[in-house]
Order: structure tokens, then sequence, then C-alpha cells
């Protein structure tokens, strides 16, 4: 039978399950009828007669029913209408499938079977349904395809090779018919095999005999050695093929053609190895087609029906230009055309094969649906009425030339493409696109331009002009003149006449910038009309005056002069000036023959002051004058500026003063050293601020300030009368005259105040702060009553005596002399400054806080014996005090003795009443731990060596273990577990601080392995940790695991390095057995078992 071959009425020889026949048993006669045209959305039955005849049976297993060309899952489906009691039925989506069982296992009778098949429906779920659609009736699990008459199998087998797939599809037969790895030639093929199949499996295509030569290689002779596809992922089919994303790819040797698992489009196929791929690549099974082989019996045990769903088989849609109406045309497979506005819903607007639109102004879709006997539900198709816009021209830009020439017109169009042409209407193209370049033209010329897309055309033309302009030069004033004042640039300049244009040259050259500044030269101007330039040009002199370039007022230093008392008064602030002297700084450069300087009263310069030189300021002290420069050559170019004048004042002083001193250098003689600068406040009456004193011998020295005398010290021995210069800071000054007087001093030179102090500050150095002001009143007591006296403190004699470095924080004076210190006192009268008392008169006395020493310690530990806390080696006599945390006192001596724990301080008091720092003394309850080896319990020689600690005896503490780390880590637990061999010392401290209590200890081990590879590590092996509590009787002996001696070792000794008799033993487990003799000939035995490795 060939393969494309279609049957409706089948017979065959009915199998058991594996293809054993059943001899006298003849197969059943399938008859279906039931082409039929479909509605979409509609339930079809799909027969409309079925039929079963058989001779031998009146019942069945299964049955089933499949959609077997032009399936969609999920819009495609088959249902069993009514009511069917003895009929089990069961939908497959994914194979498309509608299979009949009985109920509870039992077979169907024929008679519910035929009624049942009668009254499946198929239903479309979605209206954009086509074409045809085939239903396959069969009595077996195998699907069938009508259109090649074969039958289709999924078999599953997980991890199944291609080679062992294709072996047992050629041992597999369905009521008689030879099994094959299915061969596929066609999508309904594909799809039935695929997206329909149970699952996905081997198919029967392979390149293993050239790389990228695909072939079906199973089969009838007719199809086997097939080629269907050349080439790679980017290959070619001369058939067909129905290869995944990608694919094939030959990713590791791939030559084989599996349908593809859950990855990428269902159904579609991925070349793998021979034996599969993993995950997704795993093999699931294989397909297997029957039908087509030589010596197939004629086997037909299928029937089939189909539907055909009108669909529009050619469409025309329609264009014209701008809004209309347009025709559309339409063809259907079968019954008539109906037409749409919409894709779904809505009424149709026409029916027939052509379809007139209304008027329309935009490009819109229709709708054709082809219609059969009524039916209003189907697949549209669109179909496009399209207007094409008629182009516009929107903008134009006319051009223009100079006298003659040409320019570049230019125009835009709203789309499409634009030309040129000379006339309106008709006439020559001369152009296109969006700009054009006429001939030379002499006179105004216009064109016309329009634009056309899709062949339509703008109605009518537009015009572009190319203009002609000719221009006629400006006029105007041929001379102009400006002040450089004004920075006059080319924008000052003047001429009649529209769009002015200035060049520095007669011709050619490039316009002048309107910023630029102008200077004395000729100048030429063009205008401009309509963007055209004249070609003759104006000539204009131009003449630039200069003026003095004026400083700002606060640039120009103020005139000013001491008042005089050239008028009587030196007081009043008026005196004579000389303007003129600011003459050379205000013309600031320029020459005074190009300029007239002329001075004002008043800023609107309409008061000038005539007399300039001997000018008597007209408002006290100071004053503005306003100044105007003019050029000599043109007054009216001119600059203005002002400047003031001072009338200074002179210092306020007394004329004559007596400056007195105490007689206090030793020598009563009436002469001492004086400073003089102490009068520089009584000179001023308090107001020698701002002031500058310079003294002097003689008047005129003063005067002429020449010959200044140092005034610190000056002996007046010198002279006893001095003249004092004072100045103020506009340098203008007056002159005293300075008496200088002697006296005694009135304090006896035995007189002394002491003020005293501890030194109780964090510090002990021997300072200490004083308040100086209540040693004052004594010294003020020692002199009468009834004058306004002051004491003032120095640290010296010589500053006493010049009042120099004065102490001036009387009320907190630190001492800078360690215990004791003299100061110098001074005694003067407030009114006058005379001196009435100077010497060391006040001693500062500090005395030291109590020191001595203790053992001090940070705890001191109480085990419940009385302890005893002392002091020694005082620095001098003291009392002491101890006194417990609730500041009890416990004691009064230079020790104590006590009887419980707690805090306690020490005080010690000097016979000046200072008290010494607090020592305090923590006393706890505690004790050092005391451990000896009965304390100690050790695991060793095992996988897990230990060091117990038992913590009965320790003692009162409460204590922390470490293990071979004096400062810790600390643990409170007394177990170290994982111990290496060898000597270790465990130490306990007391959490209190009362110490650290040590025991060295040794633990026995041995290493799990060695590898005697000569490389220096880990080449013998002996146990490990070996005191010399031991004595030289102890032995360690080492079997194989056969408990072969191998060798007896000293455990003081170099160890076993792997040797038998000279010959290395090999790489495995060996066991050891250690006895151990202390020194009183106890024996220890200890076993375990080590690893060789090599």
């Amino acid at each position: 039978m060939s393969k494309f071959g279609v049957s409706v009425l089948l017979f065959c020889f009915i199998c058991f399950q594996y293809g054993i026949s059943q001899v006298n048993n003849e197969p059943p006669t399938i008859t279906a009828v039931g082409d039929q045209y479909y509605c979409p959305l509609t339930q079809l039955q799909i027969v409309t007669d079925f039929n079963i005849d058989d001779d031998d049976d009146d019942s069945i297993e299964s049955f089933n029913i499949q959609i077997s060309t032009g399936y969609i899952n999920g819009v495609d489906r088959l249902s069993l209408m009514g009511s069917h009691p003895n009929i089990v039925a069961s939908w497959n989506p994914n194979e498309g499938k509608l299979r009949f069982t009985g109920v509870g296992g039992a077979e169907m009778l024929y008679t519910d079977l035929i009624v049942a098949v009668n009254n499946v429906v198929y239903e479309s779920l979605n209206a954009n349904v086509s074409g045809e659609k085939f239903f396959s009736f069969t009595i077996g699990d195998a699907n069938y395809l009508p259109s090649t008459g074969h039958y289709y199998e999924y078999v599953a087998d997980s991890g199944i090779s291609w080679s062992d797939a294709r072996t047992a599809a050629a041992n597999r037969t369905y009521f008689g018919l030879q099994g094959y790895l299915a061969t596929i030639l066609t999508a309904d093929e594909a799809q039935l095999s695929g997206e329909q199949a149970g699952g996905v499996g081997w198919l029967g295509g392979t390149d293993e005999e050239t790389e990228g030569v695909w072939k079906w290689v199973t089969g009838p002779p007719s199809e086997a050695g097939t080629i269907f596809w050349n080439g790679g992922s980017n290959g070619t089919t001369p058939n067909y093929a129905n290869w995944n994303n990608n694919e094939p790819n030959n990713l590791g040797n791939e030559d084989y053609v599996h349908v593809t698992f859950n990855v990428g489009t269902p159904g579609t196929w991925n070349d793998l190895p021979i034996i599969g791929g993993v995950n997704s690549y795993f093999p699931q099974g294989y397909i297997v087609e029957y039908g087509g082989m030589p010596d197939d019996p004629t086997v037909d045990i299928a029937a089939s029906t189909k539907i055909t769903i009108p669909s529009i088989t050619a469409i025309n849609g329609a264009t014209r230009c701008g809004a209309g109406t347009l025709t559309l045309e339409a063809s259907a497979s079968l019954g008539t055309v109906l037409w749409y506005e919409t894709a779904t819903g809505g009424t149709s607007v026409g029916n027939g094969n052509t379809f007139d639109t209304p008027n329309i102004n935009a490009t819109t879709t229709y709708y054709a649906m082809a219609s059969y006997n009524g039916c209003l539900e189907g697949a549209r198709v669109p179909i496009t009425a399209r207007i094409n816009p008629i182009p516009s021209i929107t903008s134009t830009t006319d051009g223009q030339v100079c006298d003659s020439g040409t320019a570049i017109l230019r125009a835009t169009s709203n789309m499409g493409s634009i030309t040129w042409y000379d006339s309106l209407t008709g006439g020559a193209e001369v152009g296109t696109g969006n700009s054009f370049t006429p001939p030379v033209v002499t006179n105004t010329t216009t064109y016309y331009v329009d634009a056309t897309l899709n062949e339509c055309t703008t109605a009518t033309r537009s015009a572009v002009t190319i203009n002609v302009q000719k221009t006629a030069p400006p006029t105007g004033n041929t001379m102009q003149t400006f002040c450089d004042i004004e920075n006059a640039t080319v924008g000052n300049l003047t001429a009649v006449g529209p769009n002015i244009l200035w060049y520095d040259v007669a011709t050619g050259g490039t316009p002048l910038d309107t910023s630029e500044v102008l200077t004395s030269q000729t100048y030429y101007a063009t205008q401009m009309e309509s963007g055209c330039e004249s070609n003759t040009r104006l000539a204009v002199d131009v003449i630039i005056y200069d003026t003095v370039i004026p400083l700002q007022s606060s640039d120009i230093p103020i005139l000013r002069i001491c008042d005089t008392d050239i008028d009587g008064d030196d007081t009043n602030g008026f005196a004579v000036f000389d303007l003129t002297l600011h003459e050379t700084i205000l013309l600031n450069g320029s020459a005074v023959s190009d300029f007239q300087v002329n001075y004002f009263l008043d800023d609107v310069y309409t008061n000038q002051i005539l007399n300039p030189s001997t000018f008597v300021n007209t408002v006290q002290t100071n004053q503005i004058i306003y100044v105007r420069m003019n050029n000599n050559l043109d007054a009216t170019c001119y600059t203005d500026t002002s400047f003031s004048i001072q009338v200074d004042e002179l210092p306020v002083v007394q004329p004559s003063v007596i400056f007195r001193n105490c007689d206090e250098d030793g020598t009563p003689d009436g002469f001492t050293d004086f400073n003089l600068n102490e009068v520089n406040d009584i000179i001023t009456n308090g107001n020698s601020a701002n002031l500058e004193f310079t003294y002097y011998l003689t008047s005129s020295e003063a005067n002429l300030k020449t010959g200044a005398i140092n005034p610190v010290p000056f002996n007046n021995a010198t002279a006893n009368t001095v003249y004092a210069r004072v100045e103020n800071a506009n340098g203008c000054y007056r002159v005293s005259t300075i008496n200088l007087e002697v006296s005694t001093t009135s304090l006896d030179d035995d007189y002394m105040q002491e003020l005293d102090s501890c030194d109780d500050d964090a510090i002990i150095d021997g300072l200490h702060e004083f308040d100086l002001t209540t040693a004052s009143q004594g010294f003020i007591d020692e002199f009468p009553t009834g004058q306004n006296l002051t004491v003032h403190y120095y640290r010296n004699l010589n500053d006493a005596q010049l009042e120099l470095n004065e102490i001036t924080n009387q009320t907190n004076y630190l001492s800078e002399d360690p215990f004791s210190q003299v100061l110098y006192v001074r005694v003067e009268s407030e009114d006058n400054g005379d001196c009435f008392g100077i010497g060391p008169h006040l001693t500062l006395t500090v005395h030291p806080r109590p020191e001595f020493e203790v053992e001090q310690s940070e705890v001191y530990c109480f085990d419940n014996s009385p302890i005893t806390l002392s002091t020694f080696n005082p620095q001098g006599s003291y009392t002491y005090v101890w006194t417990d945390a609730n500041g009890i006192i416990v004691g009064d001596m230079p020790t104590v003795t006590l009887s419980e724990p707690g805090t306690y301080t020490v005080i010690a008091t000097s016979g000046f009443g200072c008290e010494s720092f607090p020592v305090v003394f923590p006393v706890v309850e505690s004790a050092i731990a005391n451990i000896t080896i009965d304390d100690v319990t050790i695991v060793e020689l095992s996988d897990n060596n230990s060091i117990t600690i038992d913590t009965n005896n320790l003692g009162i503490g409460d204590y922390e273990f470490s293990l071979d780390a004096s400062s810790g880590p600390y643990q409170d637990q007394p177990v170290f577990n994982d111990v290496g061999a060898g000597v270790h010392t465990i130490y306990v401290r007391d959490k209190k601080g009362c110490g650290i209590a040590s025991l060295e200890v040794f633990v026995l081990g041995f290493p799990k392995y060695f590898t005697p590879n000569d490389d220096g590590y880990n080449d013998t092996w002996n146990i490990k940790g070996l005191s010399d509590t031991f004595s030289q009787n102890s032995k360690v002996l080492i079997f194989d695991r056969y408990g072969k001696l191998i060798k007896e070792l000293n455990p003081r000794g170099d160890g076993w390095n792997g040797t038998f008799n000279g010959q290395q033993l090999s790489a495995t487990d060996y066991w050891f057995m250690v006895d151990l003799f202390d020194v009183n000939g106890n024996k220890k035995t200890y076993r375990g078992h080590f690893s060789l490795v090599r």
C-alpha cells in the first residue's frame, strides 16, 4: 500500500496485545461516513454513520478516535455527548485522542460502541480555525494517519540507545505489520509522531555515514536512504525536516535524530549521540512506524472522516490618492464572503466577492470571512483599503542676489519628493530635491515646485522667487570727534541709511564689530538693503581727545596738617592748605601742560576755589574738595574726582608733672632708677592709648625729635628734668616737662609677712596657688590712715623699682619656686603714683605632702589567717589612720593586723596638718592553688588523649585553667581533650588575682600514620611523650595484620623506618603493643594500630 493512500473501509486480523495471531478469529469491519462542512464555535458530530461488523465477537476492550491531521492543542476538542453508562470516555489533549473503554475493565459491546461513536462531536474553542481536520477511528493503541495509511506508536524505554531502539522497533509488529523507527516525510507525520505522540523518542534519521548529510535509514526501501537535510543548523532540506532551534549542531558527535523533550518547540527534532545526552537530552524511548514494508499483509483496522472549514483563498486590497471610496476583493474556498469592519465581533457590512468602502480619508483595514450555509463564525482575513496622502509644499525659501548672480532656492514638503519647474503649469522640469540653484540672473525671476509620493502629486505648484537687489551708499557728517573717556566704539559713529556697516579701509576688508573702540583715523561706511551692500563707501574722519584717568577718591591720600595757632587757636580745626600739592597725584601721569586743573567747593562744580595754594578750609576739621581736569584742546573733554582735607588735632597733655620714686637701690643718696613710661598715663590724664611717647634731655631736642633717651631705666643722677614728646598717630605732638623727685621707703627692712599652704594638689611639686590680696591690708596698715594706697607684687627688686612684669593675678597666683618663695612688695599712692614702700616683704611657704612606701599589690590574699598591712620609709614624722570600706577606723599605727577580707585605706598626716594621698589595700578571701600530680588524671596512647584536674584539693579560691600558656586563654572546665603527646604544663589561675600555680606533666601518644619516603618528614614511627619515670626496660613491638612480629623498638630510640629484613613493607595498617616499666618495676601495657603511607 502506498504511504499516502487513503482508505475508508478497512479490514484486519485481530491480534493479541503482544502480536500473536489468534486463529479462526477474523477482524471486525469498521465503516465511518461523515465528510462535512464545519461552522467554528459549534458542535458537530464527526460521523453521519458508523458501524462495526464482526462475525466472531460482539465486544471490544478499547477504541480510539483521534484528530490525526490539523490538530491544535487547546483549540480542537472531541467530546462524547449523551448518556453512555457502559462506556468510559477519556480525552487526551496532548495526543488529540478520545479513548473509549468499558466500565470496570469490562469489554464494550459493539452496540454500545456504535451508539457512542455516533454521539461524538467536534468543537473548536476559537473562531479562527480553517482548512481540514481528519478524524481516525481505530481499535488499536497506535495512532493512525489517514494521509499515509500508516500507524505510529510511542514506546517508552528510558536510556535506550539509538541502535538498540532501531533493533527493538524492527522486532515489533502491529496486527501483522512490520515495525521500524519512524521516517517523517510530512508535517502531518511530524505532528502525529511528535506533539501528539505519547512521549518523545528516537526517529530513524542519522548522518553517521557522511557528516552533515542526514538520511532516513529505516522503513520501506522507497524511503530508506532518503536525504532530508544537508548541513548544520543553517542547512537546507530537499524534502521535509522539523529541527528545533539551532539544530542540528553536532555537539559532541551527535549523529542521530531524537524528538526534543521540554526544550524549544514541542515535537521538533534534536541531534544526539548514539547513547543520548543528559537531563533534557536523555533518551526517553522511540517511535515505531507500521506500514509500507515489503511483505506486509493487507490490514485495514481503521477508518477516518474529515470536516472542512471554509476559508478565504485570495484577497486583493485597493489604493487611492486622498479621501474617497475603494473596491476590495476576496474569494472563498466555499460559500460566500462576508465583510466586517472589525477583527472580531460586530455585524457584517457587506457580502460577495467585492466590497465598496464608504468615503474614507485614512487607510482602513476591513476583514473578509468565508461563510457556508449561513455560518457567522470563522477566521477573518484583514484586507487593507489604503489611502495614500497627497503631499503638500509646507515651506519655501526665496533667494536673493545683489546686482546679478544666482542663489539657492529651497522648498520643503510634508512628504514625497520635490520637482522644480519654470512655469506655474506645464513647462519644463528644471530640478528635483529640496533645493535648486538656477542659472545667473540679472532680474527677479520666479520658479515653481510640487511634491509627489506614491504617484500622488500636489494639486497646485508653489512659487519660489530669486530677487535681484541694488543698493546706494549712505550719507552723513564726514568729521566726528569723541573724548577718550567715552570709550567710543564703531557703534557710536553716525551715518544716514539702513543697516550701516563700517570699515577701516576704503575698499575690501572686513566689516568692523560695533564694539571695536575708535581711534583717530578715517573710517568708511556702507549700507545694506535687503541683504545687499552698497559698492560705494562714505569716508568719515575721527579725532579722539585725551582725558585724565581719574583716581577714585578712596585712592587719593587725605591732604592733612596739624592744627596750629596761626589764627590764635590750635584746637579749633581750621588751617591753611596748599591744594596744588596734590596736582601731580590728581593728573595720574598725564602732562600738566595738556590739562587745566580746577578746584570746587561743591559736587556740581559751581563754586570754584580761586586761591587753591592758600586755601583755608571752610568746614571745621574735615572737608571734601572737588576737582575737574579739562583737556586744553577741547574743554568738553574732562574728568572729575575729589579728595579730602583734614585738620588733625594735637594730643592733650599736662604741661608739666612731678614724678616720684622710692630710693631703694641700697644707697640713700637721693638718686634711683625711674621707669619713665610710668608717667605716660599721668601726663595724658589716663588717655595714653594710641600715643607715642619719647623722652629727651632738652625741650628743643623734643621738638626736633632728636637725641631721645632710654626711658627704662633712667637714673635722675643724669638730670632731674626730662621732656616727653607725646605724638599721636597723625604725627601731631605736644611736649610736657617731667620733674623727677626721690623719696625714701617707709617699710622696715625686717618687716615680713608669710602665706603658707599644704602641697595638696594632684602633683607633689612644692607649688601652690595663693591669694596675695590676703596680705595686702597688712602692708597698708603699716602706713598712716587716710591715704589711697595700693599694693603691688613683683618677683625681683628691678621689676619692683621699674614697675615691670607685675604679678597681676593676685587672687590665684601659682608659686614658682618649690616650697618657699619671696616676693617684692611695692606700696604706692593711687592718686599720684608716689612710692611709699618697696622691698622683699612677703614669703610664700608650701608644706610638703606626707610620703611613705607600702608593698603595693593589686590584691592581698586572705586565706582565713590574720594578715598584716604595713607602711615604711616615711619622709617625716606622721600620724596614721586606717579605715575600712565603711569609713570605720581600724588602726592608728604605721601597721595594722586584719582578720577579715575587705577594702582598707591608710592616710598619713604631718605636723602642719597636711595629708598624704590615700593608699587602698583590696584584701580578698582567696589563695593561690596547690596542685600536685595526684590531682591530675591523664588518658594517653588513645585516639583522644586527655588531661583532667581534680579541683577538690586545689584550695579555697575560684580557679580557671590553661594548658601550655600562662597568659591564656583560660577556661572554667578542668578538662583538656585531644592533647598531643609530649611535655605539657598545666596552669591554674585564681580568678581573684591571688596568683598562678603550674605543674608539668607528660602525655604518651603515637602517630596515626607515617610516610617513610626519606623527605625528612614523618620518616619513622615510635611512641611519643615518654618521661624519665619509665625505665630502659620499656619496649615497643610492631606486628603486621596477620600477627607476625615485624620490629621490636626502644621507646627512646629512632623508631621504625617501614622495612623488614632490609625490604620495604607495603602501605597498609600495622599493630603495636607497648610495655612500659616505671622505676619501681611496675608494668603498663598499651595496644593500638597505625598506617604506613607511601
